[in-house]
């Protein structure tokens, strides 16, 4: 059975749905190639090929009639009510329309190939209707195929029991075969709406959630506002026209070599029965293996280049009788099998909430459309231009090249398809929020944003009331906002006095803001002479005042005024003691005085005794900036205490900081806590140096450091600038990533593989499994759009089917193929089958260096887990060859 099952690409639960689904377009089929048997024969026998264009335009019209009808009934009425009630339907006509044609009434050749039309398109709709409800997309991918051999082999049937019957029971009785058919598709239909739970009994049997009215109008502009359902409409109205076209050639020449009626329908059906024997062959030998393997980047080009080949040949050996069976052969393998396939696989990322509705449009209206077009152009090349099968092949030719190219911007717009699927949230335009922002009505909200404590909402905000006029309402109280970068543009912008403003610069706590403040009073006070307004205030009482002047005064001389600077800096700390609490407010403004005036009194903060003040000395070096202080600051990053504030103030050095950081992250002798924290500060230096330097530390053997790489990556993807994060570099990294995965979950499946375990080795390697899982996503980051590589982990960690099914979809179509085999068994919830013996598995585990695994391995084997080596002497035996257990 699991050979079976393999063969076939089926997962566990999926028998009975694939099988059932396979039936019903057995026998759909099977009915529509008996009625095409007997509608051609019945019209041929009374009319000539060169009517045809005639009924392909009186089928263009009704079907819309019926359609409008169909699409309304389909907003009202549960699918599985719908269906049956259709299939009922068209027992009744296929009873009066035998009566019909034993009685002989004249019009039945007409009605009847009109009907076989009409009835071919809605059951066949039907039923893949059903199929891309039951199934998600990657379901779809695998089963697709499978079902549509199912059609094939329906297609085959019908054509041998035409070619069987037809001579014992005549033409017109064989229409009483669709009666038994079609009741059989109906206890079909009923068994899948009612035997299995949701998500398939409620896709096929559930009503609708909205009892709204549909129209085709309604529909018809979802799908014009949609680029890629406008494709989808755009191929099948093209591949309608083009087999019109090649039907039409292939009967004009089969109706000159043959003549009576049941010779007709004898040889019809004898090729169909062929050309399904064959597609039959293809789609399920070959057809899951090709949609799945190659996806839609290939198979959608398959049927209209095989068309161009064989209309070349026609061209070539006009009116020969091989020549058409050939083209029209190759139409019939390939559009029944592979190219049916891939189409109803382009419906699977359609929303489902207008998926049948959209689906009926298109397959049922525009194609039919489409049949009428090209009835009004046979019409036109035959009876106005007087074309013969050379002229109207020639214009076929240039209707396959369009054919072509719809098939390539198709599959293009899939993948945007499937990736939008995936539920990325729409960024609202910047643009946008500011033309909202100039109406007068939304002048209240910007207040309400600017009395936010968040400090991005508050500085977006002032940065718009800027950038539209809105500078009133910025208002003093932001002088007061919890963030120091708000009160930095606060006091640039807000319309204060010299008074207001110094008030404030006495109780800021931040020596930048305070700093900027003065330079504010400066202007204030005396626009002319600041330096008199400097002068004054380095005389205050307060040491905050005394400090933020003295920065201002260091800015004004520059280096010519180190030595003034200096010795105003060391008169204000002369009399402080060491236990002072004022260190702090001079470690903290040591950042705002430039040049190298304080630089000595910088690295002795740096090394001061009190926790708070050395902090405070440390942040303030990354606003200074010093090359000297950058050493003391990298020996910080291994103080747990200290370490984020010298993350940051590294940080602020910039570009001028990453070869230091460069040599001493790729030094293995370096302080490995050292090591560690680098990328985090790399990840806040947007450089391509920061990125190749990271990218070199994807492969260091420590996991901690390895997975900050991975994470500052992340954040340097996302940053904005134009940065080159190298595909093949991260594509080893996620294979190295993908092959230890690969272990650990073939591990899992062959020692525990009844699943849960009280032992702490599956619970460890559920662990790493996981953890692998979010780094091989992080590093998927780097090669695809951000938001997709994310939605596409979330639909991994919250197992919801249809998402991942949507996911790994995206992912088939974008990945190399090197990544994606490493990828795809992620996402695509397979069970693992146990691989590899338990021996070998333990042995492993036993001889890794991580000692955590062997530790509980160990553990496991003294659990008596695998009896064969549990005694004490096999793991003694691996212990005395030298495997240790941390």
């Amino acid at each position: 059975m699991n050979a079976l099952r393999s063969f076939l690409r089926l997962e566990r639960g999926e028998e009975w749905p694939a099988l059932l689904v396979f039936l019903y377009l057995t026998l759909a089929l099977t009915s529509y190639i008996i009625a095409k048997a007997v509608r051609d024969s019945l019209f041929l026998n009374q009319f000539s090929a060169l009517a045809l264009p005639y009924v392909y335009i009186g089928v263009a019209v009704l079907i819309g009639f019926i359609v409008a009808i169909y699409v309304r009934l389909s907003s009202r009425m549960r699918q599985s009510s719908l269906i049956s009630g259709t299939l009922l339907f068209f027992i009744v006509n296929t009873v009066f329309l035998w009566w019909a044609a034993r009685v002989s009434w004249a019009p039945i050749s007409i009605i009847f190939y009109i009907w076989a039309n009409i009835f071919g398109i809605i059951i066949t709709a039907q039923v893949w209707t059903v199929a891309s409800t039951v199934f998600d997309t990657r379901q779809a991918k695998r089963l697709f195929p499978l079902i549509g051999s199912g059609g094939i082999l329906g297609s085959a049937l019908g054509g041998l029991i035409a070619t069987a019957v037809v001579r014992s029971v005549g033409t017109d009785n064989l229409l009483l075969a669709l009666v038994l058919l079609l009741g059989v598709s109906i206890v079909i239909v009923q068994v899948l709406s009612r035997r299995y739970s949701p998500p398939v009994a409620a896709a096929i049997g559930g009503r609708q959630s909205s009892r709204r009215n549909v129209s085709i109008k309604s529909v018809l502009e979802i799908t014009a506002r949609s680029r890629y359902l406008r494709l989808i409409a755009t191929l099948l109205a093209l591949s309608a026209i083009v087999t019109l076209i090649i039907d039409f050639q292939f009967k004009l020449i089969v109706q000159q070599s043959l003549l009576s009626k049941d010779e007709l329908t004898a040889f019809f059906g004898s090729f169909y029965a062929y050309v399904g024997l064959f597609s039959f062959l293809l789609q399920f030998l070959a057809g899951s293996r090709i949609v799945e393997r190659y996806g839609v980047k290939l198979t959608l080009m398959m049927l209209p280049l095989a068309l161009l080949g064989g209309t070349a040949i026609l061209l070539a050996y006009p009116a020969r009788l091989w020549a058409g069976i050939l083209l029209k052969g190759s139409d019939g393998m390939l559009r029944y099998s592979i190219d049916k396939s891939t189409l109803e696989l382009l419906y699977v990322p359609v929303p489902q909430s207008t998926k049948a509705q959209v689906k009926a449009v298109i397959d049922m209206v525009l194609q039919r459309l489409s049949d009428g077009i090209g009835g009004l152009l046979l019409l036109l090349m035959t009876s106005v231009l007087g074309f013969g099968l050379v002229g109207v092949g020639f214009f076929n030719v240039a209707l396959l090249m369009l054919w072509v190219w719809a098939a390539r911007e198709t599959r293009k717009e899939y993948v945007s398809t499937v990736r939008a699927s995936l539920a990325e949230r729409e960024i609202l335009p910047e643009t946008a929020l500011r033309a909202a922002f100039l109406e007068p009505a939304s002048r209240e909200a910007m207040r309400s944003m600017l009395r936010q404590k968040d400090e991005e909402v508050v500085l977006y905000a002032m940065d718009l009331a800027l950038a539209i006029g809105l500078k009133d309402l910025i208002t003093p109280d932001l002088l007061r906002h919890p963030s120091r970068l708000v009160r930095l543009k606060a006091v640039e912008t807000v319309p204060v006095t010299g008074a207001e403003t110094l008030e404030r610069l006495l109780s800021d706590p931040d020596a930048a803001v305070r700093a900027r403040t003065i330079a504010r009073v400066c202007e204030l006070e005396s626009p002319n002479r600041p330096m008199a307004t400097v002068v004054k205030h380095l005389g205050a009482p307060g040491l905050r005042v005394r400090l933020a002047s003295l920065a201002c005064l260091a800015q004004h001389l520059g280096k010519a005024g180190t030595e003034t600077v200096r010795k105003h800096l060391t008169n204000n700390i002369s009399e402080l003691d060491d236990a002072s609490d004022e260190w702090r407010d001079v470690a903290e403004s040591l950042g705002e005085i430039p040049g190298t005036a304080a630089l000595d009194l910088h690295v002795r903060l740096l090394h001061y005794a009190d926790r708070d003040v050395r902090r405070r000395a440390v942040i303030s070096a990354g606003r200074a900036q010093h090359r000297e202080l950058a050493p003391i600051l990298v020996r910080l990053l291994a103080d747990r205490a200290l370490a984020a504030e010298a993350r940051d103030a590294l940080r602020q050095y910039g570009s001028r900081i990453l070869g230091t950081l460069q040599d001493l992250l790729h030094e293995r002798r370096e302080d490995i806590e050292v090591r560690r924290q680098i990328p985090l500060v790399l990840a806040n230096i947007a450089n391509q140096q920061s990125v190749n330097t990271l990218l070199d530390s994807l492969f260091e053997e420590d996991g901690l450091l390895r997975f900050r790489a991975i994470r500052a990556l992340n954040k340097l993807r996302i940053s904005g600038e134009p940065l080159r994060f190298d595909p093949e570099r991260t594509s080893r990294r996620i294979r190295e990533e993908g092959e230890k995965l690969d272990r650990y979950r073939h591990a899992l499946a062959t020692l525990y593989p009844a699943g849960e375990s009280p032992d702490l080795l599956p619970h460890l390697l559920k662990d790493k499994i996981n953890q692998g899982q979010e780094r091989v996503f992080r590093l998927l980051a780097l090669m695809l759009p951000p938001t997709a590589a994310h939605a596409s982990y979330k639909a991994l960690v919250e197992n919801d089917r249809l998402k991942r099914a949507s996911a790994a979809e995206y992912l088939d179509n974008v990945l190399p193929r090197q990544v994606k085999r490493w990828v795809l068994p992620l996402v695509e919830a397979k069970e693992m089958a146990p691989r590899g013996s338990v021996r070998e598995i333990l042995k492993s585990f036993l001889e890794n260096g991580d000692a955590l695994i062997q530790e509980c391995t160990v553990e496991a084997i003294a659990k008596n887990r695998w009896p064969e080596f549990s005694s004490p002497d096999w793991t003694l035996t691996r212990l005395q060859e030298g495997y240790t257990y941390g």
